[in-house]
């Protein structure tokens, strides 16, 4: 007989299953429809920010492994699968994205006249090779290093045996710089093509470091909605104070890293004062944007910063999940103004039926597909806990 635990897993999941068919019925039904169509310009910025923090799962494991942080260990594997879980996503979102909203996002390049002398970079060939290239090299390896994991895990017998578990531990820590690198590489083209490249002329260097250490921001902070799972599946044994409170120190850094990259920015094309640069700037800051802009200060800075210079803060699931939440906004909304205010003077989120249903039925999907990974494979990476210094 199912316990009651699994009967509400079991729920859970057929819940998260029919709101992800919904989406993909809304979605064909609005492209089919002559009176409504979706926005793919918004829709484009909930699979960013899902596709940088589902990323940042995988990072974040190869970073504590080099580091050699034992309290990070708990995480290791639901944040691996987290990665994988979003894969199909990662690559039929990118295709429907470039498919069918192409001419809206990249239309300034793509319809230029002669005399415009383009760069050979501004090309929706090179545009597919260099970002299908890098989410296919990044999850390539992401694939790789998950598995060499639980390859121990799951091995019984004479196989479980044979394994050399210092090999594997000395595998895992030469191709975590490699996974590192093959983030980096990923997020940059993205940066470019759906960031920078939305509006005319826009260069800089920064921005993709920028666009990194957000990602890296919301997908540490949203490793405390594992910690909250676990506690109510297995009571969260693994997950104790120190743990919370080493967590919460690690989003406190990734935090000050995004503030600084964000003044950089900023600064730079202040001090420059060109009008390709500033003006798309002050459309973000001033008038119909304002309120977006300013919520985005207070999510990804001015309420963790208050909340965890408090040890307390960081000692309690609860309250890290507070904070958790208004980061993941704050970046929300961060990804919200890279993309809608180059396209639109007046944009309005999730005004439509149709947009609430897309964006909840791509963040369904994904979390069905965790749910089914989690389900078949060990949640926790025991060898490596077993291991612990």
């Amino acid at each position: 007989m199912n316990s009651p635990k699994s009967q509400r897993g079991g729920g859970a999941l057929y819940l998260l299953v029919a709101v992800f068919l919904l989406g993909v019925a809304s979605l064909v039904f609005a492209m089919s429809s002559t009176s409504v169509q979706p926005d793919f310009a918004l829709f484009t910025v909930s699979y960013l920010f899902l596709l940088g923090i589902t990323q940042v799962g995988v990072v974040i494991s190869a970073i504590l492994r080099i580091v050699e942080a034992d309290w990070g260990k708990p995480w290791y594997r639901l944040a691996e699968l987290s990665t994988l879980a979003y894969f199909p996503f990662a690559i039929v979102g990118f295709l429907l994205i470039v498919n069918y909203a192409r001419d809206d996002l990249f239309s300034w390049w793509l319809n230029a006249p002669p005399e415009e002398h383009l760069s050979s970079f501004l090309n929706f060939n090179w545009l597919l090779i260099r970002d299908l290239g890098g989410l296919l090299l990044f999850y390539g390896l992401a694939a790789i290093y998950t598995r060499k994991s639980l390859r121990v895990d799951m091995a019984t017998g004479n196989a479980a045996s044979s394994i050399d578990h210092d090999e594997v531990e000395s595998q895992l820590y030469k191709l975590s710089p490699v996974v590192i690198l093959a983030f980096v590489i990923c997020n940059t083209f993205i940066a470019w093509d759906f960031a920078m490249m939305l509006i005319p002329h826009w260069h800089s260097s920064v921005f993709p470091i920028h666009y990194w250490f957000g990602n890296l921001y919301a997908g540490s902070a949203a490793l405390i909605a594992i910690t909250a799972v676990m506690q109510r599946t297995d009571g969260g044994a693994h997950f104790g104070q120190y743990q919370i409170k080493s967590l919460g120190m690690l989003v406190t850094g990734f935090m000050l890293i995004w503030l600084y990259m964000f003044w950089a920015q900023f600064f730079v094309i202040w001090f420059g004062n060109l009008p390709q640069e500033t003006e798309p700037l002050w459309r973000q800051m001033d008038g119909h944007y304002a309120p977006y802009f300013w919520s985005m200060i207070a999510g990804c800075f001015l309420l963790p910063f208050a909340a965890l210079i408090f040890a307390t803060v960081k000692r309690s699931v609860f309250a890290m999940c507070i904070v958790a939440i208004a980061i993941n906004t704050g970046v929300w909304i961060n990804k919200y103004l890279m993309v809608l205010p180059a396209l639109s003077p007046d944009n309005r989120p999730f005004e439509h039926w149709i947009d609430i249903v897309l964006a909840l039925g791509l963040l369904a999907g994904f979390l069905a597909t965790l749910i089914i990974l989690a389900r078949r494979l060990p949640v926790y990476c025991s060898w490596e806990m077993n291991r612990q210094s």
